[in-house]
């Protein structure tokens, strides 16, 4: 987690960087050993595992000027969800640091469980069904209890190895007399739906019985397409949070400046193995690089920065004008660090985006490169140059179909639907070229841009059959 600071410092009260493990003191006597941060927000909130004698438990540490009554609304969030009958974390006990004004909440800590987020997008289509039953029945019993989510998150319930659900984070929900209306509980049905491909709702409707049952309420049009409406809406408000936050200081990404450099990494990717490579290659080739492509307005090479193998991309300047135009300009690397992770939020596979750096004097913009994941495997206009009627073509077939279906049904164009911009292996299929993806705002260019897009894909194929499979597959 970074560079570890001296150790006795109180570290945990405002870094990012906390030397692990480091002992606690309750105002209640117990001595806690911190093992691992799960979360942290420096200054405001750390969660972490931690050892008590010999049991393990979870610790919840409130740090900020409205700590109190964010505890006080974390445990009485967690107390209601237990009353409720609704699986969840017991809580042990409260307490404060001892020495300072730190409330401190102390929950079961839950071995073999995993997020619910993680442990859905890594099932198969069976136990990913099985999983969302148990997640609306949950929300049904939640919302008949009153008990309604502020900000619905997937990361807010985990998964055992029995398929058992438990709600977390007490503090995150609305507490009322009363079951939660209609209208609120329609967008939290929303939101849930929203943290999921779209797909989803639109072919496994049924599932809402799950949750409609709960609430003795008829699984009408209506009520679906008030669902659909509301997740949406969620998925693209999303979309727009998670592609801004990649600008910005936060737990997942880190902005800084070295030189006349503006660099926007991950926070999980070395920056001093990011800064040893710029200064010893000064962004170029080097003899551990290979050539993939050396166009005019763009090169690209893999090559391996710290212990990872990434790909680079550099988006050269042509000539003076072109220099001065980019200049003024919002750069194309930036427009694609934006979109590939705007792409997370609609569930379309593209390479992880690791870091952009753009060249600043002032305000003014010089050349940018991205750095990316590794996509490995074979770009679909060689996967398919020898297509065959077999079983393994039609499912290759139907799953890059899937993927430009999503594009359009998301409201997005690529903008560049070349058979090379699609990576295929085994089943996985990335995205990648996304400078040009865009998300028109007027219904009418939406249809413009996407007619122009399965234009251009449907171009790719020469192979008549390949032709008349994709026509049928695309919505």
């Amino acid at each position: 987690m970074g560079t570890p600071v001296p150790a006795g410092s109180s570290d945990w009260e405002h870094s990012r960087d906390i030397q692990l493990p480091f002992s606690l003191t309750l105002a209640s006597g117990e001595e806690l050993e911190c093992r691992e941060i799960l979360r942290l927000l420096p200054g405001r909130r750390l969660v972490a595992r931690a050892d008590l004698a010999d049991k393990t438990v979870l610790l919840k540490m409130f740090l900020d000027a409205r700590r109190r009554s964010e505890a006080a609304e974390d445990s009485k969030g967690a107390r209601a969800l237990a009353d409720a009958g609704i699986s969840t974390p017991a809580l042990l006990w409260e307490s404060s640091v001892s020495g300072k004004d730190y409330p401190v909440l102390v929950f079961e800590y839950l071995h073999g469980t995993s997020v619910f987020r993680e442990a859905w997008e890594e099932a198969s289509k069976e136990r990913q069904s099985r999983l969302l039953t148990r997640l609306l029945e949950m929300v049904g019993q939640q919302h008949e209890a009153g008990l309604r989510q502020r900000d619905f998150h997937l990361r807010n319930f985990l998964v055992d190895e029995q398929e058992k659900l438990y709600a977390i984070d007490g503090g995150d929900f609305a507490i009322g007399a009363h079951p939660v209306g209609r209208r609120l509980s329609l967008k939290n049905l929303g939101s849930l739906f929203g943290h999921l491909p779209l797909e989803v709702l639109q072919k496994e409707r049924g599932l809402l019985e799950a949750y409609l049952s709960k609430r003795e309420w008829v699984n009408d049009d209506k009520t679906y397409k008030k669902i659909e409406k509301n997740s949406i809406r969620f998925r693209r408000r999303r979309a727009r949070v998670i592609s801004s936050k990649a600008f910005r200081d936060c737990s997942e990404f880190q902005v800084r400046r070295k030189s006349n450099l503006r660099i926007c990494q991950r926070r999980d990717f070395s920056a001093d193995a990011l800064d040893r490579w710029i200064e010893q290659t000064g962004m170029e080739l080097d003899e551990s690089s290979s050539m993939l492509k050396d166009g005019h307005s763009q090169t690209v090479w893999r090559t391996r920065i710290g212990n990872r193998e990434v790909v680079v991309k550099r988006y050269n300047l042509k000539n003076s004008l072109h220099a001065f135009r980019r200049a003024l300009t919002r750069s194309r690397a930036s427009r694609s660090w934006q979109n590939a992770h705007r792409l997370r939020a609609y569930h379309i596979p593209t390479p992880e985006p690791i870091a952009m750096i753009e060249e600043r004097r002032g305000v003014l913009r010089g050349r940018a490169w991205l750095i990316t994941e590794v996509a490995e495997g074979t770009g679909a206009n060689i996967y398919f140059r020898s297509a065959r009627d077999d079983e393994a073509t039609i499912a290759s077939m139907a799953r890059l179909a899937a993927v430009v279906n999503r594009f359009g049904v998301n409201g997005i164009a690529h903008g560049d639907m070349k058979a090379t911009n699609f990576i295929l292996n085994g089943e996985n299929i990335q995205v990648i070229d996304l400078d040009s993806m865009w998300q028109p705002l007027f219904s009418w260019r939406l249809r413009g841009a996407i007619a122009k897009d399965r234009k251009r894909f449907m171009k790719n194929w020469k192979d008549k059959r390949l032709r008349k499979a994709f026509s049928r597959l695309l919505n």
